[in-house]
């Protein structure tokens, strides 16, 4: 009896050590940089824009950039510059080629451990130039960071691409895994086609799930693009992540500025 009465006492004691909540993982508070490059038809492959990114990393020690219109001989010089400070670059060629003769596309930055990157490709029901989606799991962490770059053409080919970002950071979230993007979307604020991207607290018809990176809830900001407007984004998951600031930075070498967001991992 005494003997049954124990095994009884520590079987309790193990179900009890299974429930027992595992300490909440510490918050986590980092730096992306979010930036058009224009790496082609402002700067001709050169590579005078790829230092002024490996500059800005390095000054603000970002764990992550998101980065489009960046040329293959671009992203190369960016991972051979960062690569002793434990960076790895991810570049992912679109469309045509530069004038360097190199690729033409969209590239993710990421500091440490990047467990994988995957690939989407984005509507094109218009036969415009190919649009693609770049997204890496990084550890220890485990948060996913994206980086796009939504077409320009308003005949419902911008619409079709958002809705497919939104569909796909929408997977990541069921999965799990909170996952932001940044990326030139070629949309003002208030454009219906974000619908998608900004959650409700937003307004204007707002069904997605996401904080923008100048905070919640006003669908504006600064503008990134050559024309006077916000069309550059950094989106997150919310509530996985909170945006803590975010800022425009002139450059003399894009039509774009760049976008600094610093966020926590909740």
């Amino acid at each position: 009896m005494i003997r049954r009465l124990l095994a009884v006492a520590a079987t309790a004691v193990a179900v009890a050590g299974c429930l027992t909540a595992a300490p909440a993982a510490a918050a986590y508070t980092f730096g992306n940089l979010s930036f058009n490059l224009c790496g082609n038809k402002c700067n001709d492959g050169r590579l005078a824009v790829a230092d002024e990114v490996v500059d800005s990393i390095i000054n603000r020690n970002a764990r992550t950039a998101t980065l489009q219109e960046v040329c293959a001989g671009q992203a190369n010089r960016i991972r051979n510059q960062l690569a002793s400070r434990d960076y790895q670059v991810v570049h992912v060629p679109t469309a045509h080629k530069c004038d360097d003769g190199s690729d033409y596309g969209i590239a993710l930055v990421t500091r440490g451990t990047r467990d994988w990157h995957k690939v989407w490709s984005l509507p094109n029901p218009n036969g415009h130039e190919p649009r693609k989606m770049v997204c890496a799991m990084l550890s220890p962490q485990r948060f996913i960071a994206c980086s796009t770059h939504i077409d320009f053409h308003g005949d419902g080919t911008r619409g079709a691409q958002v809705d497919k970002v939104a569909d796909i950071l929408a997977g990541y979230a069921a999965a799990g895994h909170p996952a932001f993007v940044g990326g030139d979307f070629n949309l003002t604020p208030t454009e219906d086609a974000l619908d998608v991207m900004y959650r409700p607290a937003y307004g204007g018809g707002a069904t997605g799930a996401h904080t923008e990176a100048n905070g919640c809830c006003s669908r504006s900001g600064p503008a990134t693009g050559d024309g006077g407007a916000k069309i550059d984004y950094v989106f997150m998951k919310a509530p996985a992540f909170t945006p803590n600031a975010s800022s425009v930075v002139s450059t003399p070498n894009s039509d774009h500025k760049k976008l600094w967001t610093n966020m926590t991992l909740n």
